[in-house]
């Protein structure tokens, strides 16, 4: 409940009715202490600021005695207020109050939510102050983020072992973010260490812009996505309000047993991880580019391998278009370890333009070493539901004297209320070149890399009676005269408490390790309570026959899960397998292990994780740390829970825990877990809301306080019981509280210098007196405790 105060008018009043209070058996004195409505205590509070309905961040501003809020230069500054001359201001000790400065402005305060809104003239705000936002910047911290895998196995009497650890190092100072990438992988027992990519990253936030310096990926509408060492301006995606996880890469598959899956792009290894036997979905890939296709290696226990391609199509989302801005990326073409080919220079630029609510147009161009290349773009949107779009690029080299053209077309939307599709098809002519393949060697060239058509298609449908069905289908064929295919089709239904899927797919390729043939993959799964289930599959391709499966799954807590299956193909006997994940608070861990029935063993180990260098020391965090992150304080103690937007985490021992992951430029929540405090704590704000610019350190503190919770047995000298209902005051004469039931009197916190007395029903003033052991007790919810009341 707020309050709004005009002016110098006072926070409004509530009255009581007198005589219900004396018929409930309450002290009707008691009326004065609540006929305020609520405030802010005295003094420095923080709180989240609006001006006229415009956020303005977080600041710190002051209340005096009544809650009123204090007049500052930084409240006029974050706020956009333009400064008055003070003719005829009233000024007060220590506090004038804002009310009084701009006498027509109103305050809205809510301490509840810790915040307050300011309606003022709007001849009193600067110029363009309603648009303009302000958000929490600075900070300093250096990370390393972890991500430790270890395999091994034992197929037909041979082992084998793969080990990999991807690091990243970085630093966030003064709104720059500094980040450099490398990896370390073993297997067969030769090891490769390779460095991804170093580079720093600026918002300018007036501008809308995103500077990039370093080894980077070019992020272009229009070219194709070089890997280049260099600068790249681009603008700021978050600031103009777009999604930034629309473009999230999605990578589907089939595993037909526990299997290793890598991702790699334009040659570097991206990610990889173990997932178990049946369908899997990866999300949330650390992408070097949308501009250019992913390579994903199934890696089976048997020692087979998998390769299918994910087109760049499938990289972006369904939203029409970037917002209108300018791009430009300058510098010299990067080429990963064992490539020889010349690296040349180049600068690119482009410019969207909005035609209109739903037209939308990208022009651009490319010069370098002996290279020239121009292109166009075009969305547009149909009604509400559908965005179509083309691109042409033509490209010419000039000591080759090739000159060639790309052409792409799309189209996605929903086609209906539960229907939807995106179609995408992409052509090049055989003298196109991107300029990373201006120095191609046909020798050594890849056909992956020499696509001719390339064309990918979804359809998705639900209904409540028929469940959910999507299917896609993508082909890719190269200059070489070879081709491949990869067609998917997946349906999942609720029956009951069951959840029921089917997914098939099918792969045909020229090459036999790309073709799988037929694969078929079906699963019930059964709640078995809140955090227990039980899945039955059947399986079945081409080469591994059919295979049957149990799977028991269990929750137990937020740090500890688990699974245990076992599998029986059709001519064998039964294999086991069993999986633990971890989350110890500071770290992920995972463990699986399997044992076929012909004898044959693996297992994996993962760990992962961050660790956030600060100027109180060294945090740990379960989760990889981002570009825009938060360092929490709850307290001095370990083990207090706090959500954040990537997951749960824990206090240290020194109550610190990080926020790895926070949205930038929007509101990012985090909540205290309250259940995770102890018996004799309080948190007087349990949640906290912040708006942070990119690359920025946060800091946020929740106030912990330590409460001796005391039941007091109240009585007159005379061993009369206090009369129920009558108040109970402190030194300064504030309420605390009111007597209950047979003179029980419950205090939320005792301090060792509390002093407190009792206004009696007949107006009579007595100090209550009473002793508590030094020691306390820190399992129970309150202490008990005598006290005798003497009358001054």
């Amino acid at each position: 409940m707020g309050y709004s105060s005009m002016g110098s008018a006072a926070p409004a009043s509530v009255q009581f009715d007198q005589n219900l209070l004396r018929s409930r058996g309450l002290d009707p004195r008691l009326a004065e202490y609540f006929s305020q409505a609520p405030r802010f205590r005295e003094g420095p509070q923080t709180v989240t600021l609006a001006v006229n309905g415009v956020p303005k961040g977080r600041l710190q501003v002051t209340f005096d005695a009544e809650g009123e809020l204090c007049f500052s230069s930084l409240l006029l500054e974050r706020g956009g207020i333009r400064q008055l001359d003070r003719v005829g201001a009233i000024t007060e000790p220590g506090c004038e109050l804002f009310a009084r400065r701009f006498t027509h402005a109103v305050v809205q305060a809510d301490p509840a939510r810790g915040h307050v809104e300011l309606l003022v003239p709007t001849d009193a705000l600067l110029p363009d102050s309603p648009t303009r936002r302000s958000f929490a910047n600075g900070g300093t911290a250096g990370l390393i983020n972890y991500d430790a895998l270890m395999l091994g196995s034992r197929y037909a009497g041979q082992s084998s072992q793969y080990r990999s650890l991807n690091a990243e190092l970085g630093l966030n100072t003064a709104d720059w973010a500094f980040r450099s990438r490398q990896g370390y992988s073993e297997s067969g027992g030769e090891g490769r260490v390779e460095h991804l990519n170093a580079y720093a990253s600026h918002t300018f936030e007036r501008y809308q812009a995103n500077l990039q310096l370093g080894q980077l990926n070019m992020l272009s509408p229009l070219f194709s996505a070089e890997s280049f060492n260099g600068l790249q301006l681009q603008p700021e995606l978050a600031l103009m309000e777009l999604d930034e996880d629309s473009a999230g890469a999605r990578v589907e598959g089939i595993a037909y047993s526990s299997a290793r899956i890598e991702v790699t792009q334009s040659g570097a290894l991206i990610y990889t991880t173990v997932v178990p036997s049946g369908p899997f979905t990866l999300v949330g890939l650390p992408l070097l580019s949308q501009n250019a296709d992913l390579e994903v290696t199934v890696h089976e226990e048997s020692g087979q391998q998998r390769r299918f391609i994910v087109p760049a199509t499938q990289l972006r989302g369904a939203l029409p278009g970037r917002t209108a801005g300018y791009g430009l990326a300058a510098g010299q073409v990067r080429r990963y370890s064992g490539d020889e080919r010349d690296a040349p220079s180049f600068v690119a630029a482009s410019k969207d333009w909005r035609l209109g609510p739903r037209w939308q147009a990208t022009g651009g161009a490319m010069f370098g070493t002996g290279y020239e290349a121009v292109g166009w773009a075009v969305q547009t949107a149909v009604g509400d539901r559908l965005v179509l779009g083309g691109r042409q690029v033509v490209s010419r080299v000039q000591d080759q004297a090739l000159a060639g053209t790309q052409m792409r077309w799309t189209a996605n939307g929903l086609l209906g209320e539960a229907l939807s599709a995106s179609l995408a098809m992409t052509r090049q002519t055989r003298d196109f070149r991107t300029l990373s393949d201006t120095t191609w060697d046909p020798r050594h060239d890849q056909p992956s890399q020499r696509v001719r058509d390339q064309l990918t298609a979804s359809l998705s449908v639900s209904s409540h009676a028929l469940g959910g069905l999507s299917g896609s289908y993508s082909r890719m064929a190269m200059f070489d005269g070879s081709t491949t295919s990869r067609v998917a089709l997946a349906w999942s239904q609720l029956v009951r408490r069951a959840s029921v899927s089917l997914t098939l797919e099918r792969d045909v390729a020229d090459s036999e390790d790309d073709a799988r043939g037929m694969a078929a993959y079906l699963s019930v799964s059964l709640p078995l309570g809140a955090r227990q289930a039980m899945r039955g599959y059947v399986r079945n391709d081409q080469l591994s026959g059919t295979r049957s499966g149990l799977r028991f799954n269990e929750q137990l807590s937020d740090n500890l899960a688990y699974s245990v299956g076992a599998e029986r193909p059709d001519h064998g006997r039964v294999g086991y397998n069993a999986r633990v994940s971890l989350l110890p608070r500071y770290s992920q861990l995972d463990i699986g292990y399997a044992h076929s029935g012909a004898g044959d063993q693996s297992y994996d180990v993962g760990l992962r994780g961050g660790v956030l260098l600060h100027a109180q020391g060294v945090t740990l965090s379960p989760y990889s740390l981002r570009d825009t992150f938060a360092l929490l304080k709850a307290g001095d103690s370990a083990g207090i829970k706090l959500n954040t937007p990537r997951g749960p985490v824990w206090t240290d021992y020194a109550g610190h825990a990080v926020a790895a992951s926070l949205p930038a430029y929007s509101k990012g929540r985090v909540e205290l877990d309250t259940a995770s405090l102890g018996r004799n704590v309080d948190v007087h704000n349990a949640y906290q809301e912040i708006e942070i610019g990119r690359n920025a350190v946060a800091h946020l503190a929740f106030d912990i306080v330590t409460a001796r919770r005391v039941l007091l047995q109240a009585r007159t000298a005379d061993n009369v019981l206090i009369q129920k209902g009558v108040g109970v005051f402190d030194e300064q004469g504030q309420y605390v509280t009111s007597v209950l039931e047979a003179g029980r009197i419950f205090l939320s916190d005792v301090q060792p210098d509390l002093q407190l007395h009792v206004l009696l029903a007949d107006g009579q003033r007595c100090n209550l007196e009473f002793a508590m052991d030094e020691a306390r007790d820190l399992d129970t919810l309150y202490e008990s405790a005598t006290a005798i009341c003497r009358t001054v």
